[in-house]
């Protein structure tokens, strides 16, 4: 059978009563993946209309000629795929394999993330779009950061260098910190806040363990709350993806940044995040702050991708977002 073309009277009839094993191979099919940001998700599944009625007469139907065990998994499984057509925030947790664009003779990178069920707060457990396009460019990047600039030839065993300190605030699932780690001898330290610690840590373990013979840099996790004070200008290069979704973020933000940045020529900030209409005045907000704390722009630029959020089944109804990438450094070293 054509996957393209299935629709709801190809797939078994409960009154045909049939088998266990054929409604929950059907039910196998039926799942819906995250979608992916480059609009293709990649499902070739049913046409969708009928299909959650076809589901809720599965979790409704007594199913008496299927033993008590089995139909248990296939309510349990019918259920699962009408939560997952109800948008990302109603799906289970899931894993997902991202495919990073590496340098020169590296190809690309896959990191393994692990995102659990989502709910309103806990977002730092989704991967989003801003974080996915900058871990995809950042190494083209790499003109205009210093930090990102030594070789592994220059950090052997005879050299006094250190690899460069890395900082992600904000990292969520770690998908640029991670990326960076992979591609670049640097020490890249990953941070959010505590209660999005544990399956950020998980991620970077899963990272160093598919990564022994491949992972160039090193990477750590830690808690970091910016509505505290953080001591210590000590990273030569910050990235950071979509961090405004509240009016006291720029100041936190800013703040934080203003403790964690060395006060060096060669000291970078990258910033990437979607240009979301509710959010125009908190992005302006961040820029004056920057600006105030002594920054100035050394490359900007916009991009655009489609957030996994909707629940959108045919990809051309899905929402395009434009993003907003920079890269700051110090005006002068005070």
């Amino acid at each position: 059978m054509d996957n393209r073309h299935w629709s709801v009277l190809d797939l078994p009839q409960l009154y045909t009563k049939p088998s266990a094993a054929e409604l929950l191979s059907t039910l196998d099919r039926l799942e819906v993946k995250a979608a992916s940001f480059d609009n293709n998700d990649g499902n070739n599944g049913p046409v969708e209309d009928g299909l959650p009625n076809y589901l809720t007469s599965i979790v409704a139907s007594k199913l008496a000629w299927i033993d008590e065990v089995t139909k248990e998994q296939i309510w349990e499984a019918a259920s699962l795929r009408l939560s997952e057509r109800s948008g990302r925030s109603a799906m289970r947790s899931l894993s997902r394999v991202f495919v990073i664009p590496a340098p020169n003779r590296l190809g690309s990178v896959s990191i393994t993330l692990h995102e659990p069920s989502l709910t309103a707060d806990n977002l730092g457990h989704k991967t989003w779009l801003a974080s996915f396009l900058l871990a995809k460019h950042v190494s083209s990047l790499k003109p205009h950061l210093p930090a990102l600039q030594i070789s592994e030839d220059d950090l052997n065993f005879e050299s006094p260098l250190q690899p460069n300190r890395v900082i992600e605030l904000g990292a969520g699932t770690g998908l640029v910190g991670l990326a960076i780690a992979a591609m670049f001898p640097v020490h890249v330290h990953l941070t959010d806040l505590p209660e999005i610690v544990p399956n950020l840590r998980s991620n970077v373990v899963t990272s160093q363990a598919e990564s022994k013979t491949s992972l160039k840099g090193k990477t750590t996790v830690g808690g970091l709350d910016w509505s505290q004070h953080a001591h210590g200008s000590e990273y030569d290069l910050v990235v950071v993806a979509d961090p405004i979704y509240s009016p006291q973020h720029p100041a936190w933000l800013v703040n934080t940044i203003d403790s964690v940045l060395k006060r060096d020529e060669k000291a970078r900030v990258v910033i990437e995040l979607p240009l979301r209409e509710a959010y125009n005045t908190e992005v302006e907000e961040l820029k004056s702050r920057m600006v105030d704390l002594g920054l100035v722009i050394i490359a900007e630029g916009f991009e655009s991708g489609f957030e996994d959020w909707e629940n959108a089944q045919d990809p051309s109804e899905r929402t395009k977002v434009q993003c907003w990438w920079a890269v700051w450094g110090w005006s002068m070293i005070r």
